[in-house]
């Protein structure tokens, strides 16, 4: 047990028991209010209640986080609280539950998943969540039904006088059974996004009194991502086309098929102009939609043949989503779209039960064609704290601010966020809705002493310029890298903002012969990928070159790591979403204070820059052996970022500046007293 662990469980003690304590004054002083307000002669005004505080705690690799909030988690839970972990990955859920499993108790813990991840007994196959919704007589969901149909009788499900369900312990689906489950248990453990999804459903029974977030720099991200809507009618188009094909006769399939069907294959407007050329023989101007009938489990048509009907309502829902996708494309690309331009409508009620039809006969995953009328029926909903764009041929619909949002979700409960990296703990707990907090930073268990930050007084300004003065830049860094490399003379990551950064440096090293291995971060890898890109830097070590996104996950301890180089700082690129956000913040400090613009860039981009940069310094340093240097090549870190960066707390322990010549001679002294 490390006296850091100590510090923050008295911190999360202190903090649960106050406000326990606070909400038993504000329930007496709202009584004695109410009180006064009948004529009583009590003194108590409810504008004297005490202010709920939250904490926010950062606390270095090593500390021992998870122990130090499992402990009190399952302190407070034995005395009646209900408790809700949240972190980010599935992995990091799994540790979390390992753990708890492992400090022997008799609570009741529920590990809830997204619902891709069960089985689907209704569908046999993966689950789906639109399909979930849309399934309303699936036999595997609680019904009102108390004997199954497998002769079982079910056990109840009751979350009040109102609402009394059955469900059958043998028949019940996977993902309705860990529901079940989280209504009742003691500790529920879950990722951000199902809590953005779940945490209305899952309380009806049993309320959270305390939320616990692990990787809290990853909350804010997580719940945009899930309020986000998005607007693609590429995918929708695609699955309409796909659907067309398959309920289509043979003969029209023959015809399609003289064009090839796939990419290379008939265009769209091919494709369609054969669908129409056949339903309009057969039923020239009729509202095809109008001749299906759905009996709650497959459709069938009265007065027209079934594949006509079918096709015809599969052309009108074409005809109405080409004409969103036309409207999109329109648009300026990454330019604030005003809500007025978005009258979106489909009026084709017929498609979403054929594609529930369709997806259970093919047994396919998704539902692209129900998603996007859903995300279409989702944009009248939204409100000013919104901001609509086009990007590439999608329209995104993005929340700013989430703050509301998390504090609905809080639900007065006790709230405590902790991560390695939380760099301004104000403006996290502001941009996370944690109102008041109680912030606590806590020391490395590491040795400073085996970690050194260079930053290059005479790198690289890696600011986006005109073209002409990139290329030089880019040539310039490369140099620059190659160098430094070189004076590293261990197992190197490189960090890079782009892949075509990436793939510059590249081609560099191998123009100047580089002997060590070479691994590379490719754009699109997924997570198997990159554990096994992991897995090789560390078995054969050399070099990895990377992008800021892949390096959170670096995890490489002792020799297999000795060096990271940042080419160049991560600012974010200038979105409307980013734009508005630094728009509404300048407006709310101009009355305020001074220098608002500037103020609004330190909460917003350099916030964002600075989190980054701090997870790419953490990569170093994982055990108490490891050692090494981070270097970072930009100048402007130099210049002006470092400097901002210690002030405002982001850097605790502070960096070194050198020029080039320097450093490549300060390194290998460096590494010499550990090696």
């Amino acid at each position: 047990m490390r006296p850091q662990q100590i510090t923050f469980m008295e911190n999360i003690y202190n903090c649960i028991v106050n406000n326990r304590k606070n909400e038993l004054d504000n329930a007496l002083k709202s009584k004695n209010s109410k009180n006064n307000e009948d004529g009583s002669n009590g003194n108590n005004k409810t504008s004297n209640l005490k202010i709920h505080k939250n904490l926010v705690v950062e606390a270095p690799t090593g500390v021992g986080k998870t122990l130090s909030y499992l402990i009190p988690s399952l302190y407070f839970a034995e005395r009646g609280n209900r408790i809700i972990i949240l972190t980010e990955t599935i992995d990091q859920q799994e540790r979390i539950l390992e753990d708890l499993n492992s400090l022997k108790h008799n609570l009741k813990v529920s590990f809830m998943m997204g619902k891709g991840n069960f089985f689907c007994k209704s569908k046999g196959d993966k689950a789906n969540r639109l399909y979930c919704q849309l399934n309303r007589h699936c036999r595997y969901r609680p019904n009102r039904k108390p004997i199954c149909e497998c002769g079982t009788k079910k056990e109840e499900l009751r979350l009040s006088d109102d609402y009394v369900r059955y469900y059958c312990p043998i028949c019940a689906c996977e993902y309705q059974k860990v529901k079940i489950d989280c209504l009742d248990a003691d500790i529920v453990i879950m990722n951000n996004s199902i809590y953005y999804y779940l945490k209305e459903e899952i309380d009806k029974k049993k309320r959270t009194n305390i939320v616990i977030v692990d990787e809290a720099h990853k909350l804010e991200g997580s719940i945009r991502n899930s309020a986000t809507i998005t607007i693609n009618p590429k995918m929708a188009l695609g699955r309409l086309r796909y659907m067309a094909y398959n309920y289509a006769p043979l003969r029209i399939r023959k015809a399609i098929d003289r064009y090839g069907y796939g990419d290379e294959g008939a265009s769209d407007k091919q494709f369609w102009e054969i669908i129409e050329n056949y339903v309009h023989t057969f039923g020239k101007d009729k509202d095809f939609k109008q001749f299906l009938v759905h009996n709650g489990e497959k459709i069938t048509s009265f007065g027209m043949k079934e594949d006509v009907a079918i096709l015809g309502t599969l052309l009108e829902g074409y005809y109405e989503i080409s004409d969103i996708q036309k409207k999109i494309k329109k648009f300026e690309e990454n330019v604030e779209l005003d809500r007025k331009d978005f009258k979106f409508k489909i009026e084709n009620n017929a498609l979403v039960p054929l594609e529930l039809q369709f997806v259970t006969e093919k047994r396919i995953n998704d539902m692209p064609l129900s998603d996007f009328i859903d995300d279409v029926m989702g944009l009248r909903n939204v409100n000013s704290n919104y901001v609509i764009y086009r990007n590439e041929n999608k329209v995104l619909c993005e929340p700013v601010l989430v703050s509301s949002i998390l504090k609905n979700l809080y639900d007065g409960a006790s709230v405590i966020h902790c991560s390695a990296t939380l760099g301004d703990l104000n403006i996290h707990a502001m941009k996370t809705g944690m109102d008041k907090t109680t912030n606590l930073v806590l020391d490395s268990p590491f040795s400073k002493e085996r970690r050194k930050i260079i930053a290059l007084s005479d790198g690289v300004d890696m600011k986006f310029k005109s073209r002409d003065d990139n290329i030089t830049n880019r040539k310039n860094s490369n140099e620059n890298l190659y160098k430094l490399v070189k004076a590293c003379d261990g197992n190197t990551l490189i960090l890079f903002k782009s892949f075509g950064d990436l793939n510059s440096a590249y081609n560099y090293f191998l123009m100047k012969g580089y002997k060590n291995n070479i691994h590379c971060y490719q754009q699109g890898m997924d997570g198997k990928e990159a554990k096994k890109l992991k897995s090789d830097f560390e078995k054969y070590g050399g070099l990895l070159l990377a992008t800021g996104r892949f390096a959170e996950g670096v995890d490489i301890p002792g020799e297999a790591l000795t060096a990271v180089i940042i080419d160049s700082l991560p600012f974010p690129v200038p979105t409307p979403l980013l734009n508005k956000e630094q728009s509404l913040i300048e407006n709310k400090l101009r009355r305020r204070v001074p220098n608002a613009h500037w103020r609004a860039f330190l909460m917003t981009s350099f916030h964002i820059m600075s989190r980054t940069v701090v997870q790419m310094i953490g990569r170093l340093i994982r055990t108490e052996d490891d050692y090494g240097v981070v270097i970072i090549q930009d100048r402007r870190f130099s210049e002006w970022v470092g400097k901002e960066m210690v002030s405002r707390k982001y850097l605790k322990n502070g960096f070194m500046t050198l020029t080039k010549k320097d450093a490549i001679e300060f390194i290998p002294e460096f590494m010499n007293k550990y090696r």
